[in-house]
């Protein structure tokens, strides 16, 4: 997030500008920026700190559109972006691969030791990578996956094969049910929105879904793997809402988001201030959610710190309709800009499936796709240079060989 957003300043020195499908995107932050302090009533504290998320937000998408421009015409570039991956994600890789085998074969706990030195915590029996938490993780599978695989079939096989196959592995085996919830949200926006395979995906979507009925319950007793996160795999929902503190929290705090827009229908509660309403809708509504920990704490000593935990529940919270409307203005041309290639339209799918559980407008994996979209990094090749380019791709990934 920061090196990308010291990148942004740098491109201040260059004649790069915004594309004109932008233009909601920035009226949505100031429109959200001054609200915000109009509704902070004096009290600034939470209106920096959302001015600060949405400046940062900003700052990453108009990198990853400026990467996206320049490597879209441009195979030695994307060869670095396919190098970058790999190296970046063998780190990860090699740890989530240690947790592996620690929760399935050794049963040491060993692998914590190394998840400790980058995680304040370490959930035990879990695949996190070296993520904060194991959703954190399969987010990432789920981002480099994507590109992974979009690289993989541009040419880049042999920089590619290893960590996409460890990508695929590492998300199957890490059950998680958030991770697997995004991916499925993900191919059904896809099957909506696509117009070239939705009935390959229609084929993807119920596949993967009998796989987390029945496969994933299946291994897991296979394996012997046991953990508060394996009664989700139970599918008892109502039980869940009153037995999981995560899933109390996923469900729950959104839905209060979407009261408060019920509540301030217009303009919203502004920007950053989620929270102020957030205790008194808690009690009154799900008051047995107080039996949780974390809640119980949020509500009682720092109902300041409460958030939607859901971008989209977020923005209408916050910002109102008119707000709203604008950022999904800015999605709008998002959505027209991917439809020119199919991995396009399944990076906007993603996009949109990954904020069901992240609601800062600082989330690199959203800007980073979007930008890229934006960009026609995903776009196809033109069919006049698709042979030369393929001669250079084949020279290069031998001389990496």
């Amino acid at each position: 997030m920061f090196p990308m957003f010291a990148a942004s300043l740098l491109l201040l020195f260059t004649d790069f500008k915004f594309r004109r499908g932008d233009v909601p995107l920035l009226l949505f932050a100031a429109y959200s920026v001054g609200h915000s302090l109009i509704a902070s009533a004096g009290v600034t504290g939470a209106s920096f700190k959302h001015a600060i998320t949405l400046l940062f937000g900003i700052s990453m998408y108009r990198v990853s559109l400026y990467i996206a421009e320049q490597a879209k015409n441009d195979p030695a570039l994307r060869k670095q972006i396919a190098i970058y991956l790999l190296v970046g994600f063998v780190p990860p890789l090699a740890a989530g691969l240690l947790q592996l085998a620690d929760a399935y074969l050794i049963r040491s706990g060993f692998s914590g030791v190394l998840t400790g030195l980058f995680s304040e915590k370490v959930y035990k029996g879990r695949i996190q990578l070296l993520s904060g938490e194991p959703s954190w993780g399969g987010i990432h599978l789920l981002t480099g996956g994507l590109l992974l695989l979009f690289l993989y079939k541009e040419g880049y096989r042999k920089i590619t094969i290893v960590p996409l196959i460890g990508c695929v592995v590492l998300l199957v085996l890490s059950f998680s049910a958030y991770a697997y919830s995004v991916l499925l949200i993900a191919l059904l926006v896809y099957v909506f929105i696509a117009n070239k395979y939705r009935g390959r995906m229609l084929l993807a979507l119920g596949a993967i879904g009998l796989v987390i009925v029945v496969g994933v319950p299946f291994l897991l007793e296979t394996l012997k793997v046991s953990g508060y996160f394996t009664d989700r795999f139970q599918f008892n929902f109502p039980h869940l809402l009153r037995a999981d503190n995560s899933f109390f929290i996923r469900v729950i705090f959104p839905a209060i988001g979407f009261m408060e827009f019920w509540h301030h229908p217009i303009f919203g509660v502004g920007g950053g201030f989620y929270y102020r309403e957030f205790a008194e809708l808690l009690r009154g509504h799900f008051e047995y959610g107080m039996k949780f920990t974390e809640v119980a704490n949020l509500v009682n000593d720092h109902p300041e710190m409460a958030t939607s935990r859901n971008l989209w529940s977020k923005l209408f919270a916050e910002e109102g309709l008119i707000g709203a409307l604008l950022f999904l203005g800015f999605m709008t041309a998002a959505l027209r800009s991917s439809r020119r290639h199919p991995f396009a339209q399944f990076a906007f799918a993603l996009c949109v499936s990954l904020v069901m559980n992240f609601d800062s407008y600082s989330f690199v994996n959203f800007w980073l796709l979007i930008g890229w979209i934006r960009g026609g990094f995903f776009e196809g090749r033109p069919d006049a240079r698709a042979a030369e380019w393929d001669t250079q791709n084949d020279r290069e990934l031998r001389r990496t060989a």
